[in-house]
């Protein structure tokens, strides 16, 4: 499958970003309401603990201004009169008071209880809907692969992209990954003890097809590490800054002359792809466990808008492309060709998109300014004019 613009440049990302597009308006015509009603409930958790502290206050200040009001000096014959209702007026009102504080707060609890299950349903239906739109349709995003192996294989990606950070737990179709799997035969040489009597300590080729891998930590081709493990010890093989370094139980071999000449340069440089290859191929399953703007929870500081923001800023770039590298200024339109050769397109009128992003209101339009479908320039070209290449 290749995706280009009209003038045939392939696109910078290889995906039908018509599609992406489309996905994109769906996503906010779905979270931002739901992002909306969270901020509601919020402010409505706020206004209603403003209101209690306000009516604290007043019975406060009620009190202190029925104190004063009391005679501060009295004959004794008037106090001994005066006091018992005197006290028994500030125990009525320190009960009343007592009394309405502990109402208030059983309202707040409940509220805040029922408001906090609402803010969570819709917390996590948020997540839902941007699960699988994130991990395909967020453009030049770094990936980070973390694997590793405790009872079962796991895995959790990370993925950054201009200030946004979105992470994913990966569940593996194996319950644990061995060399031979992943790798297929690899060896590597060591240094053993040979001689019955005679100890010399020689290089000897090592068979690890058999070695658990205990973990992955993949950051690129040039940068990751993996450890591998039997009963007996740990190997691990690290390249940074695309140098590679083998350590066995900590010793670098790779700084051994007499060992390093028996590594074959092709046996490590297969390592990174089949890394990315299994990953791709056995991940059975993926949940969206973050998302963070600028390191911030973006979901529970409600940062869900600002996050699409950042997209749409890379979606604006290529449609500009799409429209700039097009006859028909009034479409975003790119042509694909498949496998067998045949050849086709597909589109979206600018004023479709911008109809739809304006139905969603006062942040749709912002969106529509961020990716330029806004623009009062319109191209009355008819959508009948669209063909297909075969």
């Amino acid at each position: 499958m290749l995706y280009t613009y009209q003038d045939g440049t392939e696109l910078p990302i290889q995906r039908d970003f018509i599609q992406d597009l489309k996905n994109y308006v769906e996503c906010l015509e779905k979270i931002l309401p739901l992002e909306n009603q969270i901020m509601e409930l919020k402010d409505l958790e706020k206004d209603q603990g403003e209101l209690f502290e306000k009516k604290a206050a007043v019975l406060s200040s009620f009190k202190e201004n029925l104190l004063h009001s009391m005679p501060s000096e009295m004959e004794p014959d008037s106090a001994a009169l005066l006091n018992p209702c005197i006290c028994e007026i500030i125990e009525v009102c320190d009960k009343f008071i007592r009394m309405t504080h502990e109402n208030y707060e059983s309202e707040i609890y409940a509220m805040k209880k029922d408001s906090g299950m609402q803010i969570k349903s819709k917390e996590h239906e948020i997540i839902k809907i941007l699960s699988p739109f994130l991990i395909s349709s967020v453009y030049g995003s770094k990936r980070i692969y973390d694997v590793s192996y405790h009872d079962r294989l796991s895995g959790t990606l990370y993925c950054y992209s201009s200030g946004l950070q979105f992470n994913y737990k990966l569940n593996f179709s194996d319950e644990r990954l061995t060399v031979s799997c992943l790798l297929g035969d690899l060896s590597l040489p060591m240094m053993a003890t040979t001689g019955l009597f005679t100890k010399e300590h020689k290089p000897r080729i090592l068979s690890l097809t058999e070695y658990i891998v205990l973990a992955i930590q993949y950051d690129d081709l040039y940068n990751f590490s993996i450890d591998l493990e039997n009963k007996k010890k740990i190997i691990r093989i690290v390249r940074k800054n695309g140098n590679f370094s083998i350590y066995d139980e900590g010793r670098d071999i790779m700084a051994d002359t007499d060992l390093a000449v028996l590594i074959e340069d092709a046996t490590l440089q297969r390592i990174p792809k089949s890394i990315v290859e299994y990953i791709r191929k056995n991940v059975s399953s993926f949940e969206l466990t973050d998302i963070l703007i600028d390191d911030d929870d973006a979901v529970d500081a409600n940062l869900i808008f600002d996050c699409m923001k950042i997209i749409a800023t890379q979606y604006g770039s290529i449609m500009s492309e799409c429209i700039r590298r097009s006859p028909v200024k009034s479409e975003i339109s790119i042509k694909v060709q498949l496998e067998d050769g045949t050849r086709t397109e597909k589109y979206i009128s600018k004023d479709e998109l911008y109809s739809s992003l304006a139905n969603i209101g006062g942040d749709g339009l912002e969106i529509a300014g961020l990716i330029g479908a806004d623009t009062s320039e319109r191209d009355k070209t008819s959508s009948n004019s669209r063909y297909f290449i075969v």
